[in-house]
């Protein structure tokens, strides 16, 4: 069921428990029910998941959700999907707890004094549908064992609200930045995404599928892909791996 709580032009199915938000979304395109800017939000998901098949941590108080985006022109340029909602969120966690510092961590993460706060995955859900889950950790941060990368939640930077206030902010900033990327293409998001993410020059640790690589944050490409500074070896250009800040 449909229901009322989020801005225009976004509209809400609010779940209590679910596998996944992202499943429940795929079926609802499935079953010819999609709506660009749909949102499929649950109180708690039971297999909650990450990139790379990884389990996300989701209990009762965070943000979990996933939202439908009609891609008319086809899954070419999809993934630059994670910059715009990374870009958006940013700004609207920005909102909600001044005092904090976000930033963006290439491809898909949201940062807090170097601890991950939230996490997006992008799945099609068929050729012209793409399906954006986002989750945030409001409430409640998983303890270091059951996560590659130290968390934090909102709460402990000082946020007092719930979930569904983080989802309608969040909702509030995505809609111009999809809106002007749908208009105008990557370049202005690209540009957003460098003025939140870290400083180039900073030191990274890239593991693409095989040996670590060891260099600096370069930038991002025209495309999206990261920029890594390896000194003598050069920039290397990765399009796929996991990032980790430092060495």
């Amino acid at each position: 069921m449909i229901v009322p709580g989020l801005p225009a032009p976004f509209s809400l199915i609010a779940l209590e428990r679910v596998g996944s938000t992202n499943d429940e979304a795929k079926a609802l395109v499935g079953a010819g029910r999609a709506g660009d800017l749909l949102v499929v939000s649950a109180r708690e998901q039971t297999a909650g998941r990450g990139r790379q098949a990884r389990v996300w941590v989701s209990e009762p108080g965070n943000l979990h959700c996933s939202l439908m985006l009609a891609m008319t022109d086809g899954m070419a340029t999809a993934a630059q999907i994670g910059f715009v909602a990374a870009v958006a969120l940013v700004d609207a966690l920005g909102e909600l707890v001044p005092a904090a510092r976000f930033r963006c961590k290439w491809p898909n993460d949201v940062l807090c004094i170097g601890r991950k706060v939230a996490g997006m995955l992008l799945e099609a859900a068929d050729d012209t549908w793409l399906v954006l889950g986002i989750g945030v950790d409001v409430a409640h941060a998983p303890p270091p064992g059951q996560v590659m990368t130290p968390a934090v939640a909102l709460a402990d930077l000082g946020y007092g609200g719930e979930a569904a206030a983080v989802l309608a902010a969040f909702c509030a900033a995505f809609a111009p930045w999809l809106a002007r990327w749908r208009a105008e293409g990557f370049a202005p998001v690209r540009a957003a995404w460098l003025e939140r993410a870290g400083r180039v020059g900073e030191p990274l640790t890239v593991r693409p599928g095989g040996e670590p690589l060891h260099g600096t944050f370069a930038g991002l490409d025209a495309d999206g892909a990261l920029l890594l500074d390896m000194a003598e070896g050069g920039i290397r250009r990765i399009v796929a791996g996991d990032v980790f800040l430092g060495r």
